[in-house]
């Protein structure tokens, strides 16, 4: 699917930036069936609790749209992507342009998560975030708030909406997010801790425990 009279040769001429965080290939965690998942760097949201406050500043990893495009199929076996962050739509054009790559060569279900609500971004007027709500298949909306974490699995409280923009997962999208318990999935990714899921509490601390206790000993062990 393309915006308007957009072509493939006219997307690869102009190739787009992404500022990414980190990725995985291979997971059957946020979103039906395997797929990638994508995390984003920058957030324009503090939201107070936030699992991923890394992710709300400068830093991260920088990528041309076909690069990511092709390592986020290079797994054949998955059927779509998930955009988490940081916030996706703060790089809305590069991400439709993306997405659109990887749905010109492989058909490419389209799940994003996102602090703004779909009212405020219908009402920004904004091209680039009208072409990416145009690909997207399943939104889920809103800012967290602490105070509301129910625990409930793919969201990470009760005010965040799991929104079918398309039909693509819509008849199984009830069974899916219906679950009320969260899982979370621990990858290792070039020695580094890559944590799959919306985590709750005591998860979050319990591999942040790890990781410092991992950090305490290499310290120790290098005798500073």
């Amino acid at each position: 699917m393309y915006w308007k009279n957009d072509t493939k040769d006219d997307i690869i001429k102009t190739m787009k930036t992404i500022n990414y965080s980190h990725f995985v290939t291979n997971t059957e965690f946020l979103g039906p069936y395997k797929r990638s998942v994508l995390w984003v760097q920058k957030c324009c949201f503090s939201c107070e609790g936030c699992i991923a406050p890394e992710m709300q500043k400068d830093g991260g990893y920088f990528a041309d749209t076909k690069t990511l495009a092709s390592v986020l199929l290079s797994d054949t076996t998955t059927e779509g992507i998930t955009i988490s962050g940081g916030e996706p739509f703060l790089q809305a054009d590069a991400l439709f342009e993306m997405i659109n790559i990887m749905k010109s060569k492989r058909d490419t279900g389209v799940i994003i998560y996102s602090g703004f609500t779909l009212d405020e971004l219908k009402n920004k007027s904004d091209s680039a975030v009208e072409k990416l709500l145009s690909v997207t298949d399943i939104l889920i909306d809103g800012r967290y708030e602490k105070n509301l974490d129910d625990g409930i699995a793919y969201r990470g409280s009760s005010n965040q909406r799991i929104i079918c923009l398309s039909d693509r997962y819509k008849k199984i999208s009830q069974t899916y997010y219906g679950h009320y318990a969260r899982k979370t999935e621990l990858k290792i990714d070039n020695g580094h801790i890559v944590l799959v899921g919306v985590p709750s509490e005591n998860t979050l601390k319990a591999v942040r425990d790890i990781i410092d206790k991992a950090r305490e000993k290499q310290i120790n062990d290098s005798g500073i």
